[in-house]
C-alpha cells in the first residue's frame, strides 16, 4: 500500500499503474453455446462431445474458452474410452500452453480423466491433484469445477474419504458463487454421498434434502433424479425399504425423460441392489442382466463392475454358486485394474454376506479376510499417504503465494524504473538545471536496477524453495515436472534413463507406534541414506508420503539391478535411531525399516521403445506394487518388455503380472536384507 502511494503522489498515469498492477479481474461471461453445451453434456454426452468439437475452432485461439471447450470433450472422451479422440483433444491443450495460463491445468484434467478410465487410480488422483494445483486464480469457474468435481471421485475411490468431503464442500462454495441451480444441487447431492460413505448419514440426508429443494425449485429433472438416488441410498441405510423402491423408480423415470441412458444405468443397478436386500433374486438378476449390456455399450466400467457384481450376488442367493462367483470376480477384476479400493472393498464385504446367506460359510469367511485385509491394508495406507502429499502440496502453495507477491512488487519496482526514466527525460529537457539532475537521476536509476536484480534473486530463490521438500531437503514433484518437461508449449520428449520407484512398507505402523515426530526422523534419514548411496549426478525425489523417485542416467540393467539391491540394503540393512524428542517417553530409541521399489531401464529392451516419462513411471509403479504384493521389502524390476508402441506398453502396464506369466514381461525380483536380521540389530542398538 505505501509502494501503490507513492506512486499516486508522483502523479503517474493510469496505463502506470495497470502495467504495475496485473489484474485479476473476474472472467469474461462463458460463451452462451459452450454454457449449452455443458449443461447437454450432463444428460447426452455423446451429442455434446461432437458438438464441443465442432465448436473449439470457432472460439478465439488461444483463449481459457477455446481450452474449456477441448477439455471438457477430452473428458467425455476418455469416460467413453474413446483413449484416440481424448489423446487428439490434450494435444491441442498443449500446444495452448505458454499462450493460456489455464492451459496447463486443463491438460493436466484431461489425463487424469484417462488415467482415471485406464486406471490405476491413485496415478489419476495425483494428476488431478497436481492439475489443480497448476489452476491460475482467474480461470473460468467450470474448468475449477469440473477438475474439483473430478478429484473429489477419485479421493472417494481410492478411500480417502475426508479428502473428498473437503472437495465436495469446496464445490457447494464454487456453485453457489457461479449461480447455476443444476449444479448447486449436484454439488449438495455429491457432498451428501460422500458424507454416506463416511457412515455419516445425518448430515447426509440433511444435505440431500436441499439437493432436492433446489432441483425441484428449479425445475431440473436430471438433477431431481440425480439427488433421488442418493435419496434412495439414504433410506436404504435407515432401513425403510418402502421408501427407498418409491424414491428410486421416480428417479428411473426422470432419468429416462431426460435420457440420460447412464443415469438410467445407475437406477437399474440400483433396483437391483434394492431386490437383493430384500431377498427378491430373480428380480435382482433380471434387473442385472438389462444393466449390463447398457452399461458396455456405454463404456462405463463402473456400471460394469456394479451389474456384474450385483448378477454374481443373485447367483450366489439362488444356489448357483460357481457361475455367481465367476461374475463377481469379473467385478473386483475390473476394480482391481483401475485401482478402485472402496468400490473393491465393498463389494467384498457384500461377497461375505450373500455368501454367508446362502450357506457357503467358508467361502464367506474367505471373503470376510480379503475385505478386511483390504481395508487395512490397502485403504488406511493410502488414506494417509494423501493427507501427507496434500501437506506437502499446502506448503508448496503457500510458497508459490510469497512467489507472487514477490512478483507483484517486482512489477511495482519496475513501474517505479519507467517513471523515473519517463520524469529523467523531461528533467533533460529543462535544460538549466540538467546536469545536475542526470547526476541525481543516473543515482535512482542505479538503486532501481539495483533493487530490480535484486527482487529477480529473491524470485529466484522462492522458485527454488517451492520446488524442494522442506523435511527432507530433497527435490519434490514440482521440480521433476519441470526438469522433465522443459518446454512447457511441448509434449514432454521420450524419457531415456533410469526409474526406481521407493515406497517405505508399513510406514503408517510407524507413525501410530511411534508418533509423526518418529516418522519425520525416518523420512529425513532415508533420505540421507538414498543420497549417500546415489552418484552426485543421479536425482534423488520425495514424490509423496513415503514414496521416493531415484531418476538415474547412462546405466546399464546390470547396474541398475545393482543399484536397487544397494538401496534396498541402505534403507532396510540398520534401523533408524530416534532422537529422544522423536521417540517420545515410551517409544522405542530405534526402528527397524524396510521398502518395496520397482525399476526399469528406458528405452526398454528388446525393442528399444521411447516412452515419455509419465508412461515410464506407470511402468515402474506397477512393479513396485507388485512387490508390495508378493510380500515387501522386495523390488521388482522390468528387464524385458515385448510392446511395440506406447498403447501397448500401457496395456501390458496395467497387467504386469499376467504379462510376467506369458513372457511379455520378463522381471528380477530381489530381496531386501533379514528382517530378523534388522530386528537384532535394533534390539543391540537399544541395548
Amino acid at each position: 500500500m505505501k509502494l501503490l502511494a507513492t506512486m499516486l503522489r508522483s502523479g503517474m498515469t493510469a496505463a502506470l499503474l495497470a502495467l504495475a498492477l496485473p489484474s485479476h479481474a473476474a472472467p469474461p461471461p462463458l460463451d452462451p453455446r459452450l454454457a449449452a453445451l455443458e449443461d447437454t453434456s450432463r444428460a447426452q454426452p455423446r451429442d455434446a462431445m461432437a458438438r464441443l468439437g465442432a465448436l473449439a475452432p470457432m472460439l478465439p485461439e488461444a483463449s481459457a474458452q477455446r481450452v474449456l471447450a477441448l477439455a471438457l470433450r477430452g473428458q467425455l472422451q476418455a469416460q467413453r474410452d474413446d483413449a484416440e479422440g481424448a489423446e487428439l483433444a490434450l494435444r491441442e491443450i498443449e500446444q495452448l500452453r505458454g499462450r493460456e495460463p489455464s492451459a496447463a491445468a486443463a491438460a493436466g484434467f484431461v489425463r487424469a480423466a484417462l488415467t482415471q478410465r485406464r486406471g490405476p487410480m491413485a496415478r489419476a488422483d495425483r494428476q488431478a491433484s497436481d492439475a489443480l494445483a497448476l489452476m491460475p486464480a482467474d480461470a473460468l469457474p467450470s474448468l475449477r469445477y469440473r477438475l474439483t468435481y473430478l478429484l473429489a471421485s477419485l479421493k472417494e475411490e481410492t478411500g480417502q474419504l475426508d479428502e473428498a468431503v473437503r472437495l465436495r464442500q469446496q464445490l457447494i462454495q464454487q456453485a453457489d458463487a457461479g449461480g447455476l441451480p443444476w449444479r448447486q444441487s449436484e454439488a449438495r447431492s455429491s457432498l451428501a454421498y460422500a458424507l454416506l460413505l463416511a457412515k455419516q448419514a445425518e448430515p447426509a440426508r440433511e444435505l440431500n434434502r436441499e439437493a432436492l429443494a433446489r432441483a425441484r425449485s428449479a425445475g431440473d429433472k436430471l438433477a431431481e433424479s440425480r439427488a433421488l438416488n442418493i435419496e434412495g441410498m439414504l433410506l436404504a441405510e435407515a432401513g425403510d425399504a418402502a421408501a427407498e423402491l418409491q424414491a428410486m423408480q421416480r428417479m428411473m423415470e426422470l432419468a429416462r425423460e431426460t435420457h440420460a441412458r447412464e443415469d438410467e444405468v445407475l437406477g437399474l443397478a440400483n433396483l437391483a441392489d434394492h431386490y437383493l436386500k430384500g431377498g427378491d433374486y430373480e428380480t435382482a438378476l433380471r434387473l442385472s442382466r438389462e444393466a449390463l449390456p447398457l452399461a458396455r455399450e456405454l463404456a462405463d466400467p463402473a456400471s460394469e463392475s456394479v451389474a456384474l457384481a450385483n448378477i454374481g450376488l443373485a447367483l450366489i442367493s439362488l444356489h448357483k454358486r460357481e457361475e455367481g462367483l465367476a461374475s463377481v470376480r469379473r467385478s473386483m477384476a475390473i476394480d482391481e485394474r483401475s485401482g478402485a479400493v472402496t468400490s473393491l472393498a465393498q463389494t467384498q464385504e457384500e461377497l461375505g454376506i450373500y455368501l454367508e446367506r446362502a450357506g457357503y460359510l467358508g467361502d464367506a469367511v474367505d471373503a470376510y479376510r480379503r475385505f478386511r485385509k483390504l481395508s487395512d491394508e490397502v485403504f488406511r495406507r493410502d488414506q494417509q499417504q494423501a493427507i501427507l502429499e496434500l501437506q506437502e502440496g499446502f506448503d508448496n502453495e503457500r510458497r508459490l503465494r510469497e512467489l507472487e507477491l514477490l512478483q507483484r512488487e517486482n512489477h511495482l519496482k519496475q513501474a517505479q524504473l519507467v517513471g523515473a526514466q519517463l520524469q529523467q527525460r523531461v528533467w533533460l529537457a529543462a535544460g538549466a538545471a540538467g546536469a545536475l539532475l542526470l547526476v541525481l537521476a543516473g543515482v535512482l536509476l542505479l538503486r532501481l536496477r539495483r533493487t530490480g536484480h535484486l527482487l529477480i534473486e529473491g524470485n529466484a530463490l522462492l522458485q527454488t524453495q517451492s520446488e524442494r521438500d522442506p523435511l527432507t531437503n530433497l527435490a519434490n514433484r514440482r521440480f521433476l515436472q519441470r526438469v522433465m518437461q522443459p518446454d512447457a508449449d511441448s509434449a514432454p520428449p521420450p524419457f531415456e534413463g533410469s526409474l526406481l520407484l521407493i515406497d517405505l512398507d508399513h510406514f503408517k505402523r510407524i507413525n501410530d507406534r511411534h508418533g509423526h515426530a518418529a516418522g519425520d526422523s525416518v523420512l529425513i534419514e532415508v533420505a540421507r541414506r538414498l543420497r549417500a548411496t546415489l552418484r552426485d549426478e543421479d536425482l534423488v525425489v520425495r514424490w509423496g508420503g513415503e514414496e521416493f523417485l531415484v531418476v538415474a542416467r547412462a546405466l546399464t540393467q546390470d547396474q541398475v539391478q545393482a543399484l536397487a539391491q544397494r538401496l534396498l540394503t541402505a534403507i532396510g540393512g540398520a534401523p533408524v535411531l530416534l532422537a529422544p524428542a522423536a521417540a517420545g517417553a515410551d517409544a522405542a530409541p530405534s526402528v527397524a525399516i524396510s521398502a518395496s521399489i520397482g525399476y526399469a531401464c528406458f528405452p526398454t529392451e528388446p525393442t528399444k521403445l521411447a516412452v515419455n516419462w509419465e508412461h515410464a513411471l506407470d511402468l515402474v509403479d506397477t512393479a513396485l506394487y507388485l512387490a508390495k504384493a508378493h510380500g515387501r521389502n522386495l523390488a521388482y524390476g522390468v528387464r524385458l518388455l515385448h510392446a511395440r508402441d506406447e498403447t501397448e506398453l500401457v496395456q501390458i502396464s496395467r497387467g504386469l503380472e499376467e504379462a510376467w506369466t506369458d513372457g511379455r514381461v520378463k522381471l528380477t525380483p530381489l530381496r531386501g536384507p533379514s528382517q530378523a536380521a534388522a530386528a537384532a540389530a535394533a534390539a543391540q542398538e537399544s541395548a
